[in-house]
């Protein structure tokens, strides 16, 4: 009978020992799961830290004129070189953001109207030989600031004092 005692308290021991082991791999799955999605969201924070802070900040100007949106903005590449001094050319290409219309003021620089949003531009510059680089311009245009009106009032009994 103590064979049997013993072998159940076994069996049991056993049975016990998986079942703790079970839930404690349960457990490290589900914390491993939300470290990764915490890495994700971490990296995601991050790449989107950067591209701020590698974007030319803008402020559409407070005019008192709630119908204006947009502000002129210029892409200026007029200080780029040859050091050969080769004659250059440029092109300023938008790779990113709403749609706008870049008009070439004079070679090296081009303008546009922006509505709040992020935009990128790439300028490249080639030589007489067709040697060429590339630079990446980014631009952020934020909304007009404009803060809301203050309510100040009273409420009384007409003729009272």
């Amino acid at each position: 009978m103590e064979k049997q005692i013993t072998a159940a308290a076994l069996v049991l021991s056993i049975a016990g020992l998986g079942y703790l082991k079970a839930q404690q791999l349960e457990r490290m799955e589900a914390q491993a799961e939300r470290d990764a999605a915490a890495a994700v969201m971490a990296a995601e924070e991050a790449a989107e830290a950067h591209d701020a802070s590698n974007r030319v900040q803008f402020e559409v100007p407070h005019d008192r004129d709630a119908s204006t949106s947009e502000v002129d903005i210029v892409l200026d590449g007029m200080a780029s070189y040859d050091a050969e001094s080769d004659s250059i050319s440029f092109s300023w290409v938008q790779t990113e953001g709403p749609d706008v219309a870049l008009s070439e003021d004079e070679p090296g620089r081009s303008s546009f109207r922006a509505a709040p949003g992020k935009y990128t531009f790439e300028l490249t510059v080639t030589d007489a030989y067709g040697a060429a680089s590339s630079q990446e311009a980014r631009v952020n245009v934020t909304t007009e600031p404009n803060t809301a009106p203050e309510v100040h009032m009273s409420v009384y009994a007409e003729g009272a004092e």
